[in-house]
């Protein structure tokens, strides 16, 4: 029916279709019309031109297959009703819809009206309107036979073939009339316990030891069984109902829900001056965070699991060091990684070399990388939990998932024709309108856009419950407007700071990279915001001189950032440090500490708080113990002492500077940063023109002949299609990325995007992505093929 249709369309109206649905187009180019309708309705194809579509679209699918094949437009609007009748409005909408899918090839009617859906839609849609599965795809597995005693039951003389079972069956039970009257026989007991499961509201545990329910039970799977009320899946195992038979169970007052209207959001007022206030705000705790953690990966990096990614017990620590919460942790490293700021090894997780020019840019533009990172981020990088709920790692490898950004424009654009402030949920229920398969983080089950909204506000593009001006500069594409906007939120790095005799150092606004990493070196952060604070003591300076520094070079160094002479109380303390730091040498024996200084090894040796440790004396400047280095290093340390490893454990975590400190002068040599290009994903087109594709169908020359791969493959396959069996040849050939769906040896069907394909025999040889590995894939269990 959809061949015949497009044979129709003239070659404009063709190359306007190839150019809404563009993916058909991917790959090899498809031979004859008849070949596009089957792209046409690829299950891959049909999901890429209903992901943006609202949600009377979905709705009118769903009620479409409900009401079943042969239905006209005047069935569909009826089943749409509900308390609006057959009035002119709700007609227009029901009919404005259908016109909309048929001039996107995605339904066909006939000449008498009726109207055709593609199979693929019953692998969309398994349950339309949680009825459960149609009576057409329960019966598929059903044998000739067993039809035919269902077909004999009610009253419906034997068929001679599956075609005309089938056909018999579907005719049969595929009006609510029919099934009505045959439901009218049941025995009272039989037909309550039908309604029952049909009810969405109620629920029936199946697995209470009631003699009388499972008795009753048996009699209402043998009744309805026999009358295909109930069909039997899984060699009988389990019955199921099909949609149709739920729907009447429901009643001749059940209608499908149609919302042709986008939902009114709640506006309340809000004072603008007071949102980007707190928009500011934000953005300047984020991007002190984002300095804060990345300065600290610069010193130190950050232990990696075996499988990659950072562990759940390594961001408790960032998050407790960085007095941040774990979405604020995650999401400046998942934008970090995104950047290319982070580079990963077996064992840990450190800066990468674009980390210096990144740190040496303006404040600004560095805020706006991020910006752009995350408007573009093809994921959701505060997503922290599972399906199952349980905790994930951070910078797990993730494909591009066009949804997920798509999700985040749609939401941002519900929220732009808002003149006011909205709740999470006003704004949640309009973008789920607007586009219902949008991709929602698994942890947001309950609370739609819950992590979206989140995040927006972490980064100061929401506030208020209002949309900000950096949300509305990334949704307009204007990078100037945003790099503007940033630049007035975020002043220029501060480039010196005030010590006060209390041991602590003042620097007001952002402090500078070389002031942010010499502080952090030898001190703590105490605050964080419009002025950051630290503070020094006896620990922190002994880090810094763990990471290389000398005392005189930490003090050389100090007075290069000071505004006035450094306090007395702070050049004390880091000579002191500076003096008795590395009297104490820790190597393994088990281990062993050494020191010039015997008066020192005694203090240690009786020391009570150490007694634990088991020191023994084997010469005056040698002490051993039977706890390893790191045990005393740690308690040395909280005994007060400043023990220096001179043997480190092979893979220890190596504390190092990322960059070098600009030399003296060079203050404020802040560089603005390129932002072309940050985190946009290359835009995905076809290689061939629609209106020279559409000319060629409607002039179709002489068919090429296949391939040898495609005849091999075709030997093989068991479930591809001829277009199908086209592409993964093509890609098998010219060496390119496809999608499948494959069927593993325990009956499993997983989505797969495999790429550099080589056909040995039987079998596929292919670097697959999900797994980042070669894998084997047997052509007779791939299932379905989708060009990239």
């Amino acid at each position: 029916m959809l061949g015949s249709w497009l044979r129709d369309l003239d070659e404009a109206e063709l190359a306007g279709l190839l150019e809404r649905r563009a993916d058909v187009l991917y790959g090899v180019t498809p031979r004859s019309v008849a070949e596009l309708a089957v792209r046409l309705w690829h299950p891959a194809s049909l999901v890429s031109a209903l992901r943006a579509m609202p949600l009377p679209v979905l709705q009118l699918l769903e009620a479409a297959q409900v009401v079943g094949d042969g239905s006209n437009r005047t069935d569909i609007a009826g089943f749409l009703a509900g308390a609006d009748g057959q009035t002119p409005e709700h007609l227009a909408g029901v009919n404005r819809v259908i016109g909309e899918l048929i001039s996107l090839a995605i339904i066909a009617v006939d000449s008498q009206g009726r109207i055709c859906l593609p199979d693929a839609m019953a692998e969309i849609f398994p349950s339309p309107l949680g009825l459960g599965e149609s009576l057409r795809v329960l019966i598929g597995d059903l044998t000739v036979d067993a039809m035919n005693r269902i077909l004999m039951t009610i009253g419906v003389g034997r068929q001679k073939n599956r075609t005309e079972t089938v056909t018999a069956l579907l005719s049969a039970l595929g009006t609510q009339a029919n099934i009505r009257s045959i439901l009218e026989t049941a025995p009272p007991a039989v037909y309550a316990h039908l309604v029952t499961p049909a009810d969405p509201g109620e629920q029936v545990d199946q697995f209470l030891y009631d003699a009388q329910l499972y008795s009753q039970q048996r009699e209402t799977v043998a009744w309805a069984g026999a009358r295909g009320l109930l069909i039997g899946v899984n060699y009988g195992y389990d019955w199921q109902m099909p949609a149709e038979v739920a729907r009447a169970l429901r009643g001749p007052d059940y209608y499908a829900p149609f919302d042709p209207a986008q939902p009114l959001s709640v506006v309340t007022p809000v004072d603008q001056s007071r949102v980007e206030s707190d928009s500011t705000a934000a953005a300047i705790g984020f991007a002190d965070h984002v300095l804060a953690l990345l300065d600290r990966v610069a010193r130190a990096s950050i232990p990696s699991l075996k499988t990659g990614g950072v562990g759940t017990r390594e961001l408790a620590k960032l998050t407790k060091a960085l007095g941040a919460t774990d979405a604020q942790v995650r999401l400046v490293l998942e934008l970090s990684n995104s950047l290319g700021l982070l580079a990963q090894s077996e064992k840990t997780v450190g800066v990468s070399p674009r980390f210096t020019a990144w740190r040496d840019a303006c404040s600004g533009d560095r805020y706006c990388s991020f910006l752009l990172a995350w408007w573009w981020m093809g994921t959701t990088p505060t997503a922290a939990r599972d399906s199952e709920g349980k905790t994930m790692k951070a910078l797990d490898e993730n494909d591009y998932c066009a949804d997920c950004q798509a999700a985040r424009v749609s939401f941002f654009e519900s929220m732009s024709e808002l003149r006011g402030a909205t709740s999470r949920e006003s704004a949640a229920a309009m973008t789920f309108w607007r586009q219902p398969l949008a991709h929602v983080a698994e942890q947001d089950d309950g609370e739609l856009f819950a992590t979206l909204w989140n995040e927006a506000e972490i980064l100061g593009v929401i506030a208020q419950g209002s949309l900000t001006q950096l949300g509305r500069a990334l949704l307009a594409g204007d990078d100037e407007s945003l790099r503007t906007h940033a630049a007035l939120m975020l002043p220029a790095s501060a480039q010196s700071a005030r010590f006060g005799g209390d041991l602590t150092a003042f620097v007001a606004g952002a402090p500078s990279a070389r002031v942010s990493a010499l502080l952090d070196s030898a001190a703590d952060r105490e605050s964080r915001g419009v002025a950051v604070i630290w503070r020094f003591s006896p620990p922190t300076v002994r880090r810094a001189m763990d990471e290389g520094m000398t005392g005189d070079g930490l003090l050389a160094a100090l007075a290069e950032i000071t505004l006035t002479e450094l306090p007395q109380s702070l050049v004390y303390l880091i000579n002191d440090v500076a003096r008795r730091y590395g009297k104490l040498r820790l190597a393994s024996a088990v281990s062993c500490i050494r020191s010039d200084d015997e008066a020192l090894l005694t203090e240690v040796a009786v020391d009570r708080k150490l007694a634990k440790l088991g020191f023994r004396r084997l010469a005056p400047t040698v002490l051993i113990s039977d706890a390893p280095v790191a045990q005393l290093l740690t308690s040395l340390r909280a005994a007060g002492h400043f023990p220096v490893d001179d043997d480190p454990a092979e893979g220890a975590i190596e504390l190092r500077r990322s960059h070098e400190a600009p030399a003296s002068g060079q203050f404020g040599q802040e560089m603005p940063m390129d932002l072309t290009g940050i985190g946009r994903p290359e835009p995905r087109r076809s290689s061939v023109d629609p209106s020279a594709m559409a000319a060629a169908l409607r002039s179709p020359s002489q068919a090429e002949p296949a391939t040898g791969t495609e005849l091999h493959i075709t030997e093989l396959s068991r479930w591809l299609s001829g277009p199908e069996i086209r592409q993964l040849a093509h890609a098998v050939d010219r060496q390119l990325p496809v999608r499948i769906s494959y069927e593993s040896a325990t009956g499993s069907v997983t989505e797969r995007t495999i790429g550099s394909l080589e056909m040995i025999g039987d079998s596929i040889f292919a670097w697959c992505f999900l797994r980042s590995d070669t894998r084997v894939f047997t052509a007779s269990r791939i299932r379905s093929v989708s060009a990239l």
